[in-house]
């Protein structure tokens, strides 16, 4: 059948969207990713200091990919790295990630919780009555209720990213008081904390029109509640600058400013290189890298990251509706040639970071390589083709059945070395085995509207996965998702994602997440590529700030040392 999270993070920006289910952390995983093997990326790099030995003052300008142009990150349109880097300085974050992804309180929101296994498994979040939205208004449980019901899916009308957990949830109630929040779930929900891991306010998400239009276009600071709040928005320049916020409750910031301006990888490494910008996250391949680092007082940070590389077929266009011609095509790919070439010159071997799974990473607990029947292999691939009736004619260079020619669409993202890089080696890969690749020039503007829309053929990007592998299989997947860019309704997969979504027996639960993993790999909705490892270019002298691995920090805690 076919239908029609936020980061406070050192992520690579362009042409990159976030699975829901983790506010302002790093990226990561369950069980784990990197630094228990010397093989294996570190666990975190962000040059981790002691608020007090960090000094008052200054400006922290940051270069991002895209500036949004929907600054609520739980809508579809909003659901970007970009936006939730942003989001990560001005909204809750009620949890604080360590280096092995394990959580605690951040108790400028969120005091205690209690957790009732069940089932039903109810879990209770007591709040901290200091904390308000900048509009004045206390943060309590009916912006828990609101925000719930606007992200479980009941309601149609709104257009969010992901109902992923929203959507395991029965009801949210008051409880002893207006800062108790007791959350009754349908049964259980073993990642419930990715769902709780940050807030809307009830003003800006309670109908589906507030929703969509409340934070359309520009920011609104009444909707707000983090150690700083947006202010100059300068749409010629593309910048946005926040300032501390002077309603803020916690520790106060120790930056004066911070600034994130639009730039296109290649301007945003120069500019790191001439001192006009501080930070470049998620570097991406040797020329950036060798840029950053002519600076004198560079320093590139680097962890383990769960940022993944990816192809998305979108199974309602054209030829690509047939699921065997998406396998041979598939077959026909070599993946390793592509991660090799994406990943030339930086200092890491490519074949360590081949990804044959579509939630687990390389070194992480539960990760298999479900690949196998999908390898390189071109004869293959043309036999599939032959078998389908495709046939190549002698001398002709595309196959053809009754006529038609074999054809399907790339659409490249311009300014974007990964997508460019890898729509040209797809087609080089697809003349192989007589498939025509049709180049359709996309701006990083038109990124992730052609996606929404369903106005492409193939396309490539990064996912930026959280420390919850296992809580966002219905986000890309599910039949009901906004963020299913594949348009494949699979009941199969529908089925393993509700088990996936209660199953309290981890190992069980790991199972379950690679066998709809193997189904996934059958049907190509998505083929992974490799996994990235996370480059942020810094000043020596930045501190709390970097490649944050599973971890995350506090805004308020970031600022410059004495070299």
């Amino acid at each position: 059948m076919k239908r029609s999270l936020h980061k406070f993070a050192a992520v690579a920006a362009a042409a990159t969207l976030i699975l829901a289910g983790c506010s302002n952390s790093g990226d990561g995983g369950e069980g784990g990713s990197g630094g228990s093997d010397a093989s294996l990326p570190a666990l975190s790099d962000i040059n981790k200091t002691d608020r007090e030995k960090v000094e008052d003052g200054g400006n922290l300008r940051f270069a991002i990919g895209q500036l949004p142009t929907q600054w609520n990150t739980l809508h579809t349109a909003g659901n970007q790295v970009d936006a939730n880097n942003i989001d990560g300085f001005v909204m809750p974050a009620n949890w604080v990630y360590s280096e092995d992804g394990e959580f605690s309180p951040n108790e400028n929101y969120v005091l205690d919780y209690e957790v009732q296994d069940g089932p039903p498994q109810v879990v209770t979040l007591t709040l901290n009555p200091e904390a308000k939205w900048n509009s004045g208004d206390p943060i309590t449980w009916e912006d828990y209720e609101a925000t719930w019901k606007a992200a479980n899916g009941e309601n149609e009308e709104f257009n969010v990213a992901s109902t992923d957990g929203f959507n395991q949830v029965d009801k949210v109630e008051k409880g002893e008081d207006e800062f108790q929040v007791v959350i009754t779930y349908k049964s259980t929900y073993p990642d419930w904390s990715a769902t709780w891991s940050s807030v809307q306010p009830k003003a800006a998400v309670e109908t589906p029109d507030a929703f969509d239009n409340a934070r359309a276009e520009k920011p609104d600071n009444n909707f707000t509640a983090g150690p700083f709040k947006y202010g100059d928005l300068d749409l010629a320049q593309r910048t946005i600058t926040l300032v501390p916020n002077d309603a803020w409750w916690g520790d106060a910031p120790k930056l004066d400013s911070v600034t994130f301006r639009e730039l296109d990888p290649a301007t945003s490494t120069r500019s790191f290189a001439n001192k006009e910008v501080d930070v470049v996250t998620g570097l991406i391949n040797s020329d950036q890298y060798q840029t950053v680092s002519s600076r004198a007082d560079a320093e590139i940070r680097e962890a383990g990251g769960l940022q993944w590389r990816h192809f998305t077929f979108n199974t309602n266009s054209g030829l690509l509706q047939e699921k065997e011609i998406r396998q041979a095509i598939v077959k026909g790919l070599n993946r390793e040639a592509i991660a090799a070439s994406d990943l030339a010159g930086l200092p890491v071997k490519p074949e360590e970071l081949m990804l044959g799974n579509h939630f687990f990473m390389p070194g992480q607990e539960g990760y298999q390589d479900n690949s196998a029947d999908f390898a390189y292999d071109p004869e293959a691939a043309g036999a599939q083709l032959d078998e389908l009736g495709w046939t190549l004619e002698d001398g002709a260079q595309y196959r053809t059945k009754d006529g038609e020619e074999l054809v399907v669409e790339y659409q490249l993202i311009q300014g974007v070395p990964t997508s460019e890089n890898e729509g040209k080696l797809l087609q080089s890969d697809m003349e192989k085995i007589g498939v025509k690749v049709q180049m359709v020039n996309k701006s990083s503007d038109e990124f992730p509207g052609f996606l929404i829309d369903s106005q492409f053929g193939i396309t490539s990007f990064a996912w930026q996965g959280t420390p919850y592998p296992m809580a966002n299989v219905g986000q890309i997947y599910g039949c009901d998702s906004g963020s299913n860019f594949s348009n494949l309704c699979d009941d199969e997969i529908d089925s393993l994602i509700k088990q996936i979504d209660v199953e309290m027996d981890h190992e069980k639960r790991i199972e379950l997440t690679n066998e709809v993993d193997r189904v996934i790999w059958d049907r190509v909705m998505t083929v992974p590529l490799y996994r990235r490892i996370e480059y942020t270019a810094v000043p020596k002298n930045l501190a709390n700030y970097g490649s944050f691995g599973l971890s995350n920090g506090k805004p308020e805690d970031i600022g410059f040392v004495s070299e």
